[in-house]
């Protein structure tokens, strides 16, 4: 009894493990032209922040959808990342730089880290709904 229950349990494990592979896949692609638009509405005035901007917004949708690191230590990443931008860009801190860059971004990246959960949620039961 114990035997199939185990088993059980195992194929479903292995089950959930391949539906969020495919979430991966899916993400693996989206993810980074996400980052692309973003960047380029939020990015600075000039090539270095948009290249930067790109790279940093890749790599942390990347680390907090797929690799489901701690979103807040990625948040504060970004934070970090844009103080750096924006003074090196503007020379200060402009209020309007800090909303359109930082705002943005982080904004995108909370909701990619918080939103994981519901997509394999969703897709779980949509796969379970064609069976």
């Amino acid at each position: 009894m114990v035997q199939q229950d185990q088993k059980e349990l195992f194929e479903t494990l292995e089950k959930q493990r391949q539906q969020q592979a495919e979430i991966d896949r899916i993400l693996k692609i989206a993810l980074p032209i996400m980052a692309f638009l973003l960047c380029v509405i939020c990015a600075n005035y000039n090539w270095q922040s948009t290249l930067g901007t790109l790279i940093v917004l890749t790599v942390a949708f990347i680390a907090v959808g797929i690799k489901r690191m701690n979103l807040y230590l990625w948040l504060g990443i970004i934070a970090v990342y844009c103080l750096i931008d924006i003074y090196f860009s503007y020379g200060s801190i402009p209020p309007s730089a800090l909303g359109r860059q930082m705002g943005t971004m982080l904004t995108f990246t909370a909701i990619v880290g918080y939103s994981r959960p519901y997509i394999d949620g969703w897709y779980i039961r949509s796969k379970n709904n064609q069976l």
